[in-house]
């Protein structure tokens, strides 16, 4: 038949050209395994000045930029509770420990963001109960150090340091009206609740729960994105244009709520939800130094009874004395402001 013969040479030659190929990859395989065995190994290598130079070299260490954030924080923490301790105990003016709370309230509130705060380290020091790996440094530090300043002088933290506070104690009226006692004593239970409620979420995996009742964190969280944005035009940096809005709709609906309800009842959030206060003020009820009431000069007048922001004042059971509860007080100062006779 005509072109029989062509197909078989057509085979013959498809075979010839990948016999070629395969052999070129043999070739190509094997000069590569000879060049890796003959290469030189960098790291084993043994000349005179390699080997000098390995001998004499010291591992470079790249400080990282959040620990120097540690240690500003540390230190405007330290700094303001010794400040506050200092105004407390040696019966300054109240405005005086306003201006301490309303620096800390510029610094970790709004330059920081509110994250810089012992509230939510509750919950990362519970955590660490079991883990203490997830613990770090800077957690610990913040946690303990109001800790420690209440044993030595009281809840210095909650009336002169926490930004939480100096939000409610800002927006709230000069002369609000006092819950009932009873009512009063019955919400005492509920900032322990909530601490034994945070250590079983955390314990059990379901987040952080004194961050997730936190209801300022809107206005926090505004306040740090305006201040990156202004450093950011400042250094000619890259800006996003309009306004920015930190948080949902609902976050700032509970946060308007929260200050409806703080405009009413003072300090709310403190004295009822807080569950770091609830160790502040365990400690400052056995502290070295406690804020008290002498009976000798007291003329029953009741001024720092009205004046007392967390009724922390009240009279004893044969209506003779006031007695002040160093577990309740936040160290405001209001009430040796109002004293006439400095009993307080």
């Amino acid at each position: 038949m005509p072109g029989a013969g062509i197909f078989p040479g057509i085979r013959a030659a498809w075979i010839h050209k990948l016999a070629m190929v395969a052999a070129i990859m043999m070739l190509v395989g094997s000069l590569e395994a000879l060049a890796q065995e003959t290469a030189p190994d960098p790291g084993k290598a043994t000349g005179p000045e390699i080997q000098a130079y390995r001998d004499q070299w010291v591992p470079r260490e790249y400080p990282s930029p959040a620990r120097g954030w540690f240690y500003a924080d540390a230190a405007v923490v330290a700094g303001l509770l010794s400040s506050g301790a200092w105004l407390v105990r040696s019966h300054r003016p109240a405005r005086w420990i306003s201006a301490n709370l309303a620096a800390a309230l510029l610094y970790l509130g709004i330059f920081r963001g509110g994250c810089i705060c012992p509230v939510g380290a509750t919950a990362n020091v519970l955590l660490g109960v079991s883990h203490p790996e997830l613990v770090g440094l800077a957690t610990l530090a913040i946690f303990m150090a109001p800790l420690v300043a209440a044993l030595v002088s009281g809840r210095i933290f909650c009336g002169a340091v926490c930004p939480l506070g100096a939000v409610q104690q800002m927006l709230t009226r000069s002369k609000a009206r006092p819950l009932p006692r009873w009512l009063h004593r019955a919400l005492l239970a509920l900032p322990v609740a909530v601490l034994l409620a945070t250590a079983a979420a955390v314990w059990a995996g379901l987040g952080f729960l004194p961050c997730r009742l936190d209801p300022y964190k809107p206005l926090f969280f505004q306040g740090h994105a305006f201040v990156q944005k202004l450093a950011s035009m400042l250094s000619w940096g890259h800006v996003e244009p309009g306004w920015i809005l930190a948080g949902s709709a609902l976050a700032w609906a509970i946060l308007a709520a929260a200050l409806v309800a703080g405009w009413f009842i003072p300090r709310l959030f403190c004295r009822y939800v807080c569950p770091y206060g609830v160790l502040l003020g365990l400690l400052a009820s056995v502290g070295f130094w406690r804020r008290e009431i002498d009976a000798e000069s007291c003329i029953q007048c009741n001024r720092c009874l009205k004046q007392c922001p967390v009724q922390a004042i009240e009279t004893s059971s044969d209506g003779k004395t006031l007695k002040l509860s160093s577990y309740q007080c936040v160290q405001c100062g209001h009430c040796s402001r109002v004293c006439r006779r400095l009993s307080v």
